[in-house]
This record gives structure tokens, C-alpha cells and sequence, in this order.
């Protein structure tokens, strides 16, 4: 849908968004993207190199007279998360994204909208394009950042000869991000053996949750789809011993599961009914913050044919009552260290589990691993660990960052001052690999990243591409 944001946005960035919002740039189906950031190169004589993994390099020489300065480091990744809005149909793999603009705010219809970080891109692309002024620039488009920094980790960083680096995947514009979290990724699989029967069932749907990011959500209180339909089973066993037949819930490692359907087969009916019937003040009891309103919990019976044995529902609730949220927090009341029970998947002789775990300290990121560890080693499962990154943070006034606020302050006439995120960054892992780089992470106003109802700001996003060409003839 062309022109969607051109009035409000300068119209390079609208158009670049525009065209990249339209070819499928799913984690691990970058090829599209790619191509079309090679095709950018090509055609505008640029140095460009692309490696296995989808990540493209494009190089540009400064601008008369700037030639032989310091070259400067701009990153953002291709990849974005997907999720579908309860009830849309979308092939992330094939389609590209419907934008909708409902007047300064954009979204994508039924879907994430993958400002995280298709803005990035889109900025890089415009300064390719048209910056008066510059020094040379280096550009790194990045894939599956989303699914563990994958690209980041794989892409070969002998080609960079910048100090200084700017990284576009920041969501509040009135921040300069100079530090993150680390991060890891559990599985726990558990083997199971499903027996036969034929009994009546209860199918227990949630959905509606608000969700969002694992790690910059994670504090606001929102409830997980998991470790509520935990509790709710926890309440049921009291009444009544139960058979678990499957549960389904969560899909992305890095964000907080919105819905999730279980079976169950309850040794008394008429017990688990009575529990039911009023399903809105389970909800209310278990469901408290207003980022949720719109859940809805349904119940209904249906036949099944097969379920675990009873002593599996032990072990099942509790993986699904595991510390979850926030576990640690800072002197200021940030989170420290958090974990996501992300995702559920009942298979023909397994259950599978994931977690997300983040906290700048490694020593707190290894306690999270053992007690994953242990927590498999008790209820007979497995557990891997992976995508582990590190965490990073530089000083507050260093020189990139303090040009950056000058530059915002001057453009906007507003405010900024810098932070240290609970999320994980290519920022932590790009600064291990590249000696005494100063980075920094940036980035225009995006709400409720990694759900479908994610949206950004478009006078947010022209903001950051004016301090952006600023700070490009100052550097």
C-alpha cells in the first residue's frame, strides 16, 4: 500500500519503509531482504558484501572533504518477530505486511508491523541515499536477530574498520541506550507416553492477552498465557485429580506468551463444571493488570481418546509454576534478572519447553541455567542451552553519545538523557568483537513490540531521521 506515510514522514524513510514492509523478512527467511538490500547497493555503485547468513555489509566513501575520517558504524537487523492478531490469517514466509495508518500512529493489519527494526533499516537506507554530508559509513544489516543474534554471531567483523557505531533498535526516542542485558535460551524436553481412552474432556482456551517483549515488557505486569493456565490448573487439582491430554501455548522465545489451550480429562465433572461457571472471576483473580483487558477464558467439553497418566500432571504444573517474570531487580527498581516461560508444545512421545533468560550479570544468567537444570533433572527431562550473548555497556558520555543528545536537543528542542535496557542488544555482542568501539542504540517511539499490536509513532520516526543526517555532519 504505497504512500501510507509519506505526510508525515520525510520521503525517503516512508518510501524504504514502505518497499521493505512488503517483502517477507521473517527470522530465518532473510532472502528477500537481502537481495533487495544488494539490489540497493548495486544500482548505486556502493561496496556491498553478503555472507551465508543473509547479513549484507553496504560501504560508502565520505562526502568531499570527509574522505579519510573515521568511518562510522550504523547497524539494524532485517528479521522481525512474527505474530498474528487472535483469528488473522497471514503467511510470513510469502506475504508481505497490509500497513494501516490511523493518523500519526502505523500499523500492520493483523500482524506485528516489524518497526522492530524495519525503521532502522529504513533510516540507513535513506542516509545511504541522501545525507549531504557524512563520513564514511559503514552499514550492517544484520538477519535472525530475533531468534538469538544469530546473523550478528555468524558475520565475520575483520570487514569493519569503524570505532563508533550506532545501533537503530531502540523503541523510546527520548533514550540513549548504553547498555544491555545478556541473555540465554533454555529447552527442556520431557518424554512422555500417552495412554489410551475414551472419556469426556474439557478444552480450556485463553486468549487475548496483551503480551509483548520478554525483556523491555517484562516488568509492566502483564500476565503470561502459561503460567496462568498453570495457576488455573492448580486451582482445578484441588477440586478434582485430572489427566492431561495437551496444552498449547506461546510461540517466540522473546515474547510473553498471549494465549494458550489445554485439555484435560477431570476424574470428576461435575466438580471441574462448578469450577467453570464463573470463568470471568477465575479470570479477574488470576489477571490484574488493565494491559489485559481484553482476555477471555472458554471452556467447553469435548471427547478424547487419548491422555498422560496421573503423575505426569505433577511434574507438568510444576514446570508451569517455575519462577517466571522479573527474579531480580537493580537499586533503582529496573529488573536485574528476568525469565519467560515462552512457549509449550505437546508431540507425539515429548513435551517441549522454552525460556528466555536476561540479566547483565553472567553470574546471575548461569544461576538461571542450573535452576533450569535442576528442574529438568527432577521430572526426568533434558535441557539445552543456547543462543547465549553477552551483555555490554559503555560509558554514558562517551563521545557518540554525547554528540547524539546535542544533535536530538537542537532538532527537537526536547530532552534525552541515556539508560541501560533489560533486553538484549547486537550492540553487547558487536562491541565484544570489535575492540574500544563506542556504540550507542537509538530509536523512534514503538509500543507493544512483538504482538500484533505493535505500532509506531510516524512523527517519532521523522524526528530520529533529522537528528540522524544532523549527527551525520557533525561526527
Amino acid at each position: 500500500m504505497p504512500n501510507v506515510i509519506n505526510a508525515y514522514v520525510s520521503e525517503l524513510p516512508a518510501r524504504f519503509f514502505e518497499e521493505i514492509s512488503a517483502i517477507p523478512r521473517v527470522s530465518y527467511h532473510e532472502e528477500g531482504i537481502a537481495d533487495y538490500l544488494v539490489e540497493f547497493a548495486t544500482a548505486r555503485g556502493l561496496a556491498v558484501y553478503r555472507d551465508a547468513s543473509h547479513n549484507v555489509l553496504i560501504k560508502k566513501q565520505g562526502t568531499v572533504g570527509r574522505e579519510n575520517e573515521q568511518p562510522l558504524l550504523l547497524q539494524a537487523h532485517t528479521d522481525m518477530v512474527a505474530e498474528l492478531a487472535f483469528g488473522a490469517i497471514h503467511n510470513f514466509e510469502t506475504e508481505g505486511l497490509e500497513l494501516q495508518r490511523k493518523g500519526n500512529i502505523l500499523s500492520a493489519k493483523g500482524t506485528t508491523l516489524g518497526a522492530d527494526d524495519g525503521f532502522g533499516v529504513a533510516l540507513m537506507l535513506a542516509a545511504l541515499e541522501s545525507a549531504e554530508s557524512h563520513p564514511p559509513l559503514e552499514c550492517l544489516f544484520t538477519a535472525a536477530e530475533e531468534v538469538g543474534l544469530v546473523g550478528a554471531t555468524a558475520f565475520d567483523y575483520g570487514r569493519i574498520s569503524a570505532t563508533r557505531m550506532i545501533n537503530f533498535d531502540s523503541a523510546e526516542e527520548h533514550l540513549v541506550i548504553t547498555g544491555c542485558c545478556g541473555g540465554v535460551r533454555t529447552g527442556i524436553t520431557v518424554p512422555v507416553c500417552f495412554e489410551d481412552i475414551k472419556a469426556q474432556g474439557i478444552e480450556i482456551a485463553l486468549h487475548g492477552l496483551c503480551g509483548g517483549h520478554s525483556g523491555e515488557d517484562i516488568h509492566r505486569g502483564r500476565a503470561n498465557a502459561l503460567c496462568v493456565m498453570g495457576a488455573i490448573l492448580k486451582k482445578l487439582r484441588k477440586l478434582t485429580p485430572f489427566r492431561v491430554v495437551s496444552m498449547h501455548g506461546g510461540d517466540k522465545d522473546n515474547a510473553i506468551p498471549r494465549d494458550c489451550v489445554a485439555v484435560v480429562v477431570p476424574d470428576d465433572m461435575g466438580a471441574a463444571v462448578d469450577f467453570f461457571s464463573n470463568s470471568e472471576a477465575l479470570l479477574q483473580a488470576l489477571v490484574t493488570s488493565p494491559d489485559d483487558s481484553k482476555r477471555s477464558l472458554d471452556v467447553r467439553a469435548i471427547t478424547v481418546e487419548q491422555a498422560l497418566p496421573h503423575t505426569d500432571t505433577e511434574w507438568l504444573l510444576k514446570v508451569l509454576g517455575v519462577r517466571n517474570g522479573v527474579l531480580q531487580t537493580r537499586a533503582d527498581g529496573s529488573p536485574q534478572t528476568s525469565r519467560n516461560l515462552a512457549r509449550v508444545r505437546f508431540l507425539a512421545d515429548k513435551v517441549d519447553f522454552a525460556f528466555s533468560s536476561r540479566s547483565p550479570d553472567e553470574k546471575c544468567l548461569n544461576e538461571c541455567k542450573e535452576e533450569l537444570e535442576a528442574l529438568a533433572s527432577s521430572i526426568g527431562g533434558s535441557v539445552s542451552h543456547h543462543g547465549q550473548y553477552p551483555g555490554w555497556e559503555s560509558e554514558a558520555d562517551s563521545p557518540v553519545s554525547l554528540l547524539w543528545q546535542s544533535c536530538y536537543r537542537a532538532v527537537t528542542g526536547r530532552e534525552i538523557s541515556s539508560t541501560v535496557i533489560h533486553a538484549g542488544l547486537e550492540s553487547g555482542l558487536i562491541s565484544a568483537r570489535i575492540s574500544g568501539l563506542d556504540v550507542i542504540a537509538v530509536g523512534c517511539n514503538i509500543y507493544d513490540l512483538h504482538t500484533p499490536a505493535e505500532r509506531m509513532e510516524l512523527d517519532s520516526f521523522e524526528r530520529i531521521y533529522q537528528t540522524l543526517l544532523a549527527f551525520l555532519k557533525k561526527c
